[in-house]
Order: C-alpha cells, then sequence, then structure tokens
C-alpha cells in the first residue's frame, strides 16, 4: 500500500539494519516514509513486511505501518526521492582488507542522487564513515543540495528502541537551516541535540565505539590475569566500575567484541591515523587484544579437557549477541573454526538460526540439551534462556562434566553442584606463580 497522497517526508536509501530501524522509527514519530534498496528479492520481502534481520517487535511494527500507508518500499530510486524532502542514506560502508571502509555503495548512490537532481532536497549520512567524507559527498551533490551527518547510535537487537529513545542527537553540518529541519523530525523524542561540523560528527561516532571497543579489550585483559593469580574477574571489575568516573558499563570480560560495528569502526579509525601521519598504538592494542581472546577461550576448553581431536564439542550460541540472528564477524565462529581445525566436531545450537552460517563447520541442532551431549560445552552466545537450564539437566546430558562459560552467564555454583566442572573467563584458577616479597635486605638495597 501506498503512503497517504502529498509529500513524503523522509526516504530512507539503504535498508539494512540502520535503514530499516530508521524508516521504521520515523513512522513510529508519524511521518511518511519511503524505503529504497537495488536489491530487489529485499525489497519485495519488506512489502510482504519480511525485515531482512531479526529483532523482537520489528516484523509487527513493519507490517502496522505498511498496512497504514506510513511506509513504503521501492527500488526505483527515482521514485524513492520525487516527493522527499529530506533524503536519509543508511547505506553499507564495510571494511576493506586493509581496514578501510568501503564506500563504494555510498558513491554508487551519491552519483545516482546527482544524476537525479535533487537541489534543494536535505540529505542526511547516517552511515559510519571516515572523517572528510560527509565534505566529500557535499561537493559531488554540489552547492544546491545540503548535505550534513548524523550518525546512528543503534545496537542490533534494540535498534528501533534505540531510534525512538536515543542518549543524544549528533548533527554535523555547515548548513544551519538544513539540520533544523532534521531535528524537527525529533521533535517528540527527549534528547540533547549536539551541533558539530560534518568532520567533528564523523570522529564521534568512531571514537565512541572505539572507546566501547577498549573497554571490552581491558576488561578482557584483567579477567586473563585474574585467572593467572586466582582473582575473580568479575568482583575485580565490578570494584572498578563502581567509580563513577569509571561506570560498569561495558567491563564484562568474555569473548571479545565481534559483530559489523566495534572492530570494523576501531580498524578504520587506525587507518585513517596512519594515512595522516600520526601514531595510534593503543587502537592496534584493542584490537590485539581482541584478536586473541577467541584462542584463549580454546585454550581454556584444553586446559579442562584435555586433547580435543576427536572429541564432540558442545556450542551454545553462534550469533556475535543475543536478540538478533547476525553472524557478520562473529567470534563464535573464529572459535568454532579453531576447534574443528583441532581435530573436534562441533554440536550448535542458536535460538535465532535456523540454518548453520555457511563454511561454518559445524552440526546445527534445535535445541541447547541436544547441543550438550558432548564431551565438553563452550557458551558463546549470551541467549538468557541458557540461564533457564537446570544444572541437573546439562550435567545428564554431557558425557564428560565440563562447561566452558564464554559469557559468564551462567550460576557456576548451581553447575558445580550438580557436579560439573564450571570455567568462566577471569573467575579464578589456580594461581601459575605467587608474589614474592623482597627481603628487608633488598627493600633497603631499592630506595
Amino acid at each position: 500500500m501506498r503512503a497517504p497522497a502529498g509529500r513524503t517526508d523522509v526516504c530512507v536509501i539503504g535498508t539494512g539494519y540502520v535503514g530499516v530501524a530508521s524508516a521504521i522509527g520515523l513512522a513510529e514519530l508519524g511521518w511518511n516514509v519511503v524505503g529504497h534498496d537495488v536489491i530487489f528479492e529485499r525489497v519485495r520481502a519488506l512489502e510482504r513486511g519480511e525485515p531482512p534481520y531479526n529483532e523482537r517487535g520489528l516484523a509487527s511494527a513493519l507490517r502496522r505501518h505498511l498496512s497504514s500507508g506510513r511506509i513504503r518500499f521501492t527500488e526505483s530510486l527515482a521514485d524513492a526521492v520525487t516527493s522527499a524532502r529530506i533524503i536519509m542514506l543508511a547505506v553499507g560502508t564495510p571494511a576493506n582488507d586493509d581496514g578501510s571502509a568501503d564506500l563504494s555503495a555510498l558513491g554508487i548512490a551519491s552519483a545516482d542522487l546527482s544524476a537525479l537532481g535533487i537541489g534543494g532536497t536535505i540529505v542526511v549520512l547516517r552511515s559510519t564513515v571516515p572523517p572528510g567524507t560527509t565534505d566529500a559527498l557535499a561537493e559531488r551533490l554540489g552547492p544546491s543540495v545540503p548535505v550534513i551527518y548524523s550518525p546512528e547510535f543503534l545496537r542490533e537487537g534494540t535498534a528501533v528502541e534505540d531510534f525512538l529513545h536515543p542518549s543524544r542527537i549528533v548533527i554535523g553540518g555547515a548548513d544551519e537551516d538544513a539540520m533544523k529541519s532534521y531535528v524537527e523530525l525529533f521533535a517528540q523524542v527527549d534528547a540533547p541535540v549536539m551541533y558539530t561540523s560534518a568532520v567533528e560528527a564523523e570522529l564521534i561516532k568512531g571514537f565512541a565505539n572505539t572507546f566501547l571497543a577498549a573497554r571490552i579489550s581491558l576488561a578482557n585483559e584483567a579477567a586473563n590475569l585474574c585467572d593467572a593469580v586466582g582473582a575473580d574477574a568479575l568482583r575485580v571489575l565490578a570494584g572498578v566500575g563502581a567509580d563513577p568516573r569509571i561506570g560498569r558499563s561495558f567491563l564484562q570480560p568474555g569473548i571479545g567484541f565481534g559483530g559489523p560495528c566495534l572492530e570494523k569502526d576501531t580498524r578504520s579509525l587506525r587507518h585513517v591515523a596512519c594515512a595522516a601521519g600520526v601514531r595510534a598504538p593503543m587502537l592496534s592494542a584493542i584490537l590485539e587484544v581482541n584478536d586473541a581472546q577467541p584462542s584463549r577461550i580454546v585454550a581454556m576448553l584444553e586446559d579442562e579437557a584435555g586433547p580435543i581431536n576427536g572429541r564432540t564439542i558442545g556450542i551454545w550460541g553462534l550469533t556475535y549477541k543475543a536478540g538478533t540472528d547476525d553472524v557478520r564477524h562473529s567470534l563464535a565462529l573464529s572459535i568454532v573454526d579453531e576447534i574443528v581445525a583441532k581435530g573436534a566436531r562441533v554440536r550448535a545450537y542458536d535460538p535465532a538460526l535456523a540454518d548453520v552460517p555457511r563454511l561454518v563447520k559445524c552440526e546445527l541442532v534445535q535445541d541447547a540439551l541436544t547441543a550438550a551431549r558432548a564431551d565438553a560445552l563452550v557458551v558463546l552466545t549470551d541467549w538468557p534462556e541458557f540461564c533457564t537450564i537446570p544444572g541437573e539437566a546439562i550435567a545428564a546430558a554431557l558425557r564428560r562434566p565440563i562447561v566452558i562459560d564464554g559469557r559468564n552467564m551462567l550460576d557456576g555454583n548451581a553447575l558445580q553442584e550438580a557436579g560439573i566442572r564450571y570455567r568462566g573467563v577471569g573467575r579464578g584458577t589456580t594461581p601459575r606463580r605467587s608474589a614474592v616479597l623482597p627481603s628487608s635486605a633488598e627493600a633497603v638495597s631499592s630506595r
């Protein structure tokens, strides 16, 4: 069903998770939206009310706004932009092999928009891009097209909710009238608005994700040290996070950060810094810690189970986080690959997946306890349902009573009471080496 007659308020180009969440969010705020994508099959699926990714309540919201005519989709760019007063660009910007952002989709979209002649229409770039991209886009579209940058801060699994309840709205650009017109879209949203230059807004997005990545890597370094000296990282990090200058968010040790954003944006910033001749050793360190963490999980498995060649390993979770069916850059898949490379068989369960991702060498089963019929169980995604399974049921399913909790989400005490050898990340194993206090003579000589 087409939107009511009259001017479309917003055209959203790109129907990935940012584009679809933005389209539905804008419709929730009362605006008329048309979504555009060059992928014919995706457009048809969206017209049937089938979103391209899984998120609680997403499909029902999409169908509601399709029925009301508030949203429609088209593969014709000319049709999409004809009556729009604001065009929102939400195309993908994946990473190239060297860490730089692949801006080819943005280049194609900008060339097509330029050919259509959209003078006077406001263009808002929402994709995550390196600094300078918005200015380059404005130059390409010409002086008659106001171009601004407004980064998204959406989490997969809660993207529409995050769109409607943002912590802040960041708008970068030079055209004050265009920025004010864009802010009007969010008149019902209670959030502070930050006006910056386009380059500053681009860096806000990049460094926001990099700071989150840094906290996760630091938490994992703390957990690995806690394992070595016999401490519990959860208590250590709770004490650290209790400092209001630090806070508790993103200080949970685990398998590392995966998904389509944190690693990509950190690598992109490192590439930008290198190209600008700026040393960025912290960015490299964040990535180095994260790259090593999957092997750390496999090492924990081998510490408890011994050689895994010929064994069957149960896996709970393949998606990069709970609440989504996204397996892009999932570290769970990296861990599965490493386990298989050591000669083990993998039996996996993930509540969001009906099929095994392409090239992943594992058997996908339809319930958690079937996956646990193995020589050890490894938890890799923080699905809440895993916490509801009794320890006795897990113990009965396992051939050898070993659980490696890569998310620190299970009740280790309950599992141990059920006879299971439980191992979390940074939960305190036997110290490998005790600290040695200096003798009084050494203490004096060191003064």
